[in-house]
């Protein structure tokens, strides 16, 4: 093809794309029935030179929907003024320059084309390199440009101070596949909204520049393996709301709150790097939709409920994090949760029926390789809503109708790569009433008459459901190892199966009476050990920890420690500024060395208390254990009063004030005194419930 006149596509007036690249078209005329077009995709032809006349007919044409697409030709010149007055969506020039002062004089010469994204540079592989010189990129002063990708680019040095001249009105910047290192430290005067920093040799992230950018919503700087650290802080930045660091090799000692801004923040995606230390509790992000940590090592997941102030968060993605999970209260907080991804993930077999229990908005639950051996009855009982389900590459020898009784949404349903043999009767009838897409390949399945039922509906369900899985293999018996269950045909004798069931169950009994004795005084001598075990256990060190504000430590010096712990009799208590152990985590202070060890938590209400977070974390945390545990007393006193207006944000506690009797003190001598009395009542009452005061 010499020319896009010879085309014939007058008759196709709703034509929206045309491909007429790696051709032999030389000029740039652009035919008026070819107008409506959204993508015209001239690259790889033999363009050398655009004429000024080629685009007279576009300059009072209404193309601003065209996406120009010039890649792969080797322009030599262009024509002053060829683009002025032409309005496109996309112009792709990426490949086209083999020198950069043919870029340069390209640039100038376009000048007065208004367009919405503008693409140069060259392509990675290219053997011909573009150089960044002073003063290559003055052209853009001439366009209206919006959305600029710069790909390609060799430089030599830092930008210098001209870089970003022309820059003022484009609100998306993207340096895709550069050699760039460094920038220069320069002051930017720029509306820029988006900002992406791919496939470059940076090894320190340019927030002294990015940081400039007030306007800035999304930053992106991904896939930079020489960017290690996190050096500046962007908490200036309080209008982002997407920070993408995905695939870098960065190593956080600390996240987030410091370095990070949260006062806007929607999405946050730190995965595939080497290390997240999670040392905060995301308390400045209360807007954050999503978060991904995957393939990424973090810390501090699974053994603090870190994610208890995330009340808005819909995605979390942890997968490949070998996390290990060992509390039941992981996920508190995630009330709104829809996506939860976990592979590569283990949890410790004893929180497996309520570590999802508060996940009533969760859709989908992804737990491959997870190492799951069996699953508790409640496991999924409260995810009333849960569509999709994977357990795949797991060790579940069975499954259970029980466990799937409460997910009455569930859709898909992924147990593929486990150890199950067979189906009971009744998880078939589960799995037959509104599943649309069921996955049980690759397990060892015995295709024994034992296994009859479950065969039958294999067949069943393989002739009317196209996306049932049909690959289906019989493991034992070893005769019919590697044949389809699909097309299995048993002739079972039920008969002799009863009497070889009946022969089995007797041996058994006979078994269990030879050991009678010695299993029997093995199960004493276990539960006496256990009992001993829970017994120290349930020991406690302190009669109350005391949650207070920082602001009122004075009253707990001055009032509250010399009044009951040089009383008669003397209570002992647990404050912050005493008895935490230095070096630490403060989570791990406040949970084991305040809560655990206390037999109540004494919570000191002020003003100061309700604009604290700390505050309003440990409540909420007392609360939890309470709750999970029930070892917890909490007794609230008030020190001030608050406002309703103030506790307006509080929700949990204001129920919880409504519901429950505090103390209030008076700075009345006889007041005092019955606050006091009524003080050291409470503390004395059982350690297990709220103490009626």
């Amino acid at each position: 093809l010499a020319s896009l006149s010879e085309l014939q596509v007058g008759h196709f007036p709703s034509l929206q794309e045309l491909n007429a690249a790696k051709n032999c078209i030389d000029r740039l005329h652009i035919p008026s029935f070819l107008f409506k077009l959204h993508v015209l995709d001239l690259r790889a032809n033999r363009i050398t030179k655009i004429n000024q006349e080629d685009l007279d007919n576009l300059r009072d044409a209404n193309t601003s929907n065209l996406s120009l697409i010039l890649s792969h030709n080797s322009i030599n010149s262009i024509d002053p003024g060829a683009f002025r007055f032409v309005t496109l969506q996309l112009l792709h020039l990426k490949g086209c320059f083999s020198h950069e002062d043919i870029m340069k004089a390209s640039l100038n010469a376009i000048s007065g084309l208004r367009v919405q994204k503008l693409l140069i540079g060259q392509y990675r592989n290219s053997p011909t390199k573009v150089h960044f010189k002073e003063n290559l990129l003055e052209g853009l002063c001439g366009l209206e440009v919006e959305e600029l990708t710069i790909t390609g680019l060799h430089i030599r040095f830092t930008f210098t101070n001209t870089f970003f001249d022309c820059m003022e009105n484009i609100t998306s910047l993207r340096f895709i596949h550069t050699n760039l290192y460094q920038f220069s430290r320069e002051s930017i005067a720029s509306n820029m909204q988006k900002f992406e920093l791919k496939n470059s040799d940076i090894v320190k992230t340019p927030f002294y520049i990015v940081s400039e950018l007030k306007h800035l919503k999304e930053l992106r700087i991904t896939n930079n393996k020489r960017l290690t650290n996190i050096d500046y802080s962007l908490q200036t930045l309080d209008k982002l709301e997407f920070l993408d660091l995905s695939k870098n090799n960065i190593m956080m000692q600390s996240c987030c709150d410091e370095s990070i801004p949260g006062k806007s923040l929607k999405h946050l995606n730190f995965s595939y790097n080497s290390y997240i230390g999670l040392r905060s509790f995301f308390l400045n992000m209360p807007h954050l939709l999503s978060l991904d940590l995957s393939h990424s090592k973090v810390d501090s997941v699974g053994q603090f409920p870190i994610f208890m102030t995330l009340y808005n968060l819909t995605y979390l993605d942890l997968s490949y994090t070998s996390c290990h999970f060992v509390i039941h209260c992981t996920f508190c907080g995630l009330f709104n949760l829809v996506e939860l991804r976990v592979p590569h993930t283990t949890f410790a077999p004893d929180i497996l029926s309520s570590v999802f229990q508060n996940l009533s908005s969760l859709r989908l639950l992804d737990m491959e390789s997870c190492g799951l051996e069996n699953l508790p009855n409640e496991m999924f009982g409260h995810l009333k809503r849960l569509q999709v389900l994977n357990l795949s590459k797991n060790k579940l020898m069975e499954l259970p109708a029980s466990v799937l009784l409460s997910l009455f949404a569930l859709q898909h349903l992924n147990i593929r790569s486990n150890n199950i043999q067979g189906l009971s009767n009744d998880t078939i009838q589960v799995l037959s009433k509104s599943l649309e897409k069921v996955d049980l390949s690759d397990n060892p399945y015995d295709c024994s008459c034992t296994q009859e039922q479950f065969l039958m509906w294999v067949r069943e369900m393989s002739t009317k459901n196209p996306n049932f899985s049909n690959h289906l293999e019989c493991k034992t018996p070893e005769h019919l190892q590697g044949s389809l269950l699909r097309d299995v045909n048993l002739k079972c004798s039920w008969t002799l199966i009863y009497i070889s069931m009946l022969l089995s169950v007797v041996f058994v009994f006979l078994l269990l009476l030879v050991y009678h004795f010695y299993l029997k005084n093995s199960f004493l001598y276990l539960c006496f050990c256990h009992r001993g075990y829970k017994k120290s256990a349930t020991e406690k060190t302190y009669d109350a920890f005391v949650i207070h504000s920082s602001l009122d430590e004075e009253w707990v010096r001055e009032e509250l420690l010399p009044e009951l712990e040089g009383g008669d009799p003397s209570f002992q208590l647990c404050v912050h500024y005493r008895n935490f152990e230095a070096g630490k985590l403060i989570l791990e202070n406040i949970f084991y060395n305040g809560i655990c060890c206390s037999r109540n938590a004494l919570v000191l209400l002020s003003p100061n208390f309700i604009e604290s977070k700390w505050c309003s974390f440990e409540f909420r945390l007392a609360l939890f254990w309470r709750f999970l545990e029930d070892e917890c007393g909490i007794i609230l006193i008030l020190l001030e009063p608050i406002r309703e207006d103030q506790l307006k944000h509080m929700y949990v506690l204001k129920k919880y004030l409504s519901s429950k009797t505090y103390l209030k003190w008076d700075k009345n001598d006889r007041e005092k005194e019955v606050f006091w009395k009524r003080l050291r009542k409470a503390l004395t009452q059982s350690r297990k419930v709220d103490v009626p005061l």
